[in-house]
Formats: structure tokens, C-alpha cells, sequence
């Protein structure tokens, strides 16, 4: 069989178009995971610090998770502090309740006064300003640990060579996957970054900070502009060309249980509403697009291909061009499955392919609902 110069260059095409689509993958580069050694090891005595959890109408979700918080096995001391809406009746009373049993418990209200501001940066602002103790952490009232020795885990990181600590929030079962599927993605790539020198943003709600550098940067200034973004906002502006530790060991992960598709959409908006004001966001943006425009050139030439192929009888083409459609689909589906089995996706290989083609559809639809949202909605209307 003679081989025309037109089918070796289509056939080389399509296959060298499959290899890099698949080397533009987010899950290419896979957070690294560190033993308790490298972190710092089981430490005889372990830092003072304080785990601040801003609160608002989350009276349910405390009910369920501040309970396994205030009972850490813990050999430093430590002190729950919560900040909660001044009035939310469900919350006083709970508060009430386990402040009879539990004397780490601190509680602090935000007055009605603060309405126009951004209140979970205030309630983050006055947590830290409350808390005694140089080490703070930070955790969303919807996030739990899985036992009482988390606190232990998560303080092996809190070193002297260290002022910034990212952690990983896994998600419930009951989430949907492709949510589920979004989430290991960004966060393998976020954590990643900031493993390389790069900590610009995070969407787990686990981080942990020098209450020393906080004061030193001014807290919030510079984007109090914006109602939410608090976690990519400290992250970005502790973390980015600091000395960060990142641990993704199960024994210091976070579980949220839940999330509504209300709160799930809004948590995309405010990310498109707070980006620009992140240093780092454009690299991820660029690369982000470059995953995007070659993971469906390199799907659609294939499948264009194998049409031509088989209409024209040109079984060379038909065969590459299957060929290259499967070894992208093989190799995305692999990256995809190593990130997911470190960080607890449990996502059916069947699916992730597809799961990776809708996200950028998925995206998209969220770009579209923040570009037609009203902007005031993103902002504080009083500083």
C-alpha cells in the first residue's frame, strides 16, 4: 500500500494533537503528597492556635460539626472561636449550650451595624483579633474533621520555617460527581501551585496563617471592596512568595457533607468577581484556555477524521485518527483517576472523560451567570 504525503501528514496530525491535549491537562502536574517526617514529624509539644469559624445562618451545620472540634486530642492548647450574626437566634442558643461544656469555646458577635460590609471578612477580622495565640485556622462552619486527632495532624505543619498552611477539603458522596470532579481538579492544581512557590488561590476552606502576618498586612485592605473571596484573598496575599506548606495527608483533611446549587453557583460568581484582584490569576486563565481549545481540537479533528476516513476509504486516516481518539481519552482519563484516588474523588473511570469535556461547558455557563448578574451584588456598599 502506498502511502500519499496527505494521509502521513493527517495521520501524524491527529496523534501529535492527542499527545498534547493531553500533556495541557490539569491533572497533569499531581499535588505532591508528604510523609508526617517531611511536615514535621509527631512533635512533643505542639503550638498554641486558634480556629477561627466565621458563621452566618449556620446554626444547622455547627449543631453537627463544632461538636468533633471542641473535642480534639490535642496536647497544646487550643480555642474554637466563633463569630457569629448578632440576633441569629438558633445560633445563641446553641453556643449557649455547649459553653456549659466546653471552656475552649470562645463566642463573639457582629453588630448589626456591619450590615453593608463584607461581613465574613469582618467575622474572619475579628476572630483573628480576638484569638491569643500566634498560630490561627480558619475552617467554613459547613466543613468537619473526620476524628478528634485532626488538630494534631494539622499542627505538624505549623513550624518555624512556615507562615502559610493550605490543606484539602473533600467532598460528600451525596455531592454530585461532576461537582466532585470540578473540585479535585481545581484543587490539585491550586495546591500544586503553591507546592511550586505559587499559593494565589485556594477552594478548600482549610488554611491555617501567623496571626503576626495578618496584622502586618493589614488583613483585608486592598480588596474589602469585594463581599467574599476571604479564603483566595489570604491565600493570595499570605501565601503568594511565602514559606507555605501544603498537606494533603487524609489524617488533615476537612469533610463537607453537603452544598446546595445555590451556594455551589454562588461560589463560582464570586470567584469571577474577585480574579482580577489576584495575583496569579492570568497564568491560570491562559492555561485554563489553552486546556480547553486543545482538548476539543484535538476530539473534534479525530472524530472529523474518522468520518473522512471511512467515507473516502482511506482506512490509514480511519486508523490514526481512531487511534489518537482513544489514546486521548485514555490518557486524560489516567491523569484524571491518579489526582482523584489522592484526593478522594471516588469518580468512576467511565466517567471521567466526559466529566472533563462537560466542565468546559460547565464554566462557561458560570462566566455567563456572573457577566449577567448585577455587579453590586459582589460588592460591599459601605466600607
Amino acid at each position: 500500500m502506498i502511502i500519499d504525503q496527505f494521509t502521513l501528514i493527517l495521520g501524524i496530525t491527529v496523534i501529535l494533537l492527542a499527545i498534547i491535549a493531553s500533556l495541557a491537562s490539569p491533572f497533569l502536574h499531581k499535588v505532591k503528597m508528604k510523609s508526617g517526617k517531611q511536615i514535621g514529624g509527631h512533635k512533643e509539644t505542639q503550638p498554641n492556635l486558634s480556629i477561627v469559624i466565621p458563621v452566618h445562618n449556620n446554626a444547622t451545620e455547627l449543631q453537627s460539626n463544632l461538636p468533633i472540634l471542641l473535642r480534639q486530642e490535642y496536647k497544646g492548647n487550643y480555642q474554637v472561636i466563633i463569630v457569629a450574626d448578632k440576633g441569629d437566634r438558633d445560633v445563641e442558643e446553641l453556643m449557649k449550650r455547649l459553653k456549659e461544656k466546653h471552656d475552649n469555646l470562645y463566642v463573639t458577635y457582629l453588630p448589626d451595624s456591619s450590615r453593608y460590609m463584607s461581613r465574613k471578612k469582618l467575622a474572619i477580622t475579628l476572630g483573628v483579633r480576638a484569638a491569643k495565640t500566634e498560630w490561627i485556622a480558619i475552617i467554613n462552619p459547613t466543613c468537619r474533621p473526620v476524628n478528634e486527632d485532626w488538630l494534631t495532624s494539622w499542627a505538624e505543619n505549623m513550624g518555624d520555617d512556615t507562615d502559610f498552611v493550605m490543606g484539602y477539603v473533600a467532598l460528600g458522596k451525596s455531592i454530585p460527581p461532576i461537582w466532585r470532579f470540578e473540585h479535585i481538579q481545581t484543587a490539585n492544581n491550586r495546591l500544586h501551585s503553591a507546592q511550586c512557590g505559587k499559593a494565589w488561590a485556594t477552594n478548600c476552606f482549610n488554611i491555617a496563617f501567623r496571626k503576626s502576618r495578618f496584622m502586618e498586612e493589614e488583613g483585608f485592605r486592598g480588596n474589602l471592596q469585594i463581599t467574599r473571596g476571604e479564603y483566595d484573598f489570604l491565600t493570595n496575599k499570605l501565601g503568594l512568595n511565602r514559606n507555605v506548606t501544603v498537606d494533603i495527608r487524609q489524617a488533615s483533611w476537612l469533610y463537607e457533607d453537603e452544598i446546595s446549587d445555590e451556594e455551589w453557583k454562588k461560589r463560582k460568581k464570586y470567584f469571577y468577581a474577585s480574579r482580577n484582584l489576584l495575583n496569579g490569576s492570568r497564568s491560570y486563565s491562559l492555561c485554563m484556555l489553552f486546556n480547553n481549545v486543545m482538548l476539543y481540537l484535538s476530539f473534534l479533528t479525530s472524530l472529523a477524521c474518522c468520518v473522512f476516513g471511512y467515507l473516502s476509504h482511506n482506512w490509514i486516516v480511519l486508523g490514526c485518527s481512531s487511534f489518537s481518539l482513544l489514546l486521548l481519552i485514555v490518557l486524560r482519563t489516567f491523569l484524571a483517576s491518579k489526582v482523584s484516588r489522592c484526593l478522594g474523588g471516588d469518580i468512576g473511570l467511565s466517567h471521567m472523560f466526559a466529566y472533563d469535556m462537560r466542565l468546559v461547558w460547565q464554566n462557561l455557563g458560570y462566566k455567563i451567570s456572573y457577566i449577567r448578574s448585577d455587579k453590586n451584588y459582589f460588592t460591599s456598599h459601605k466600607l
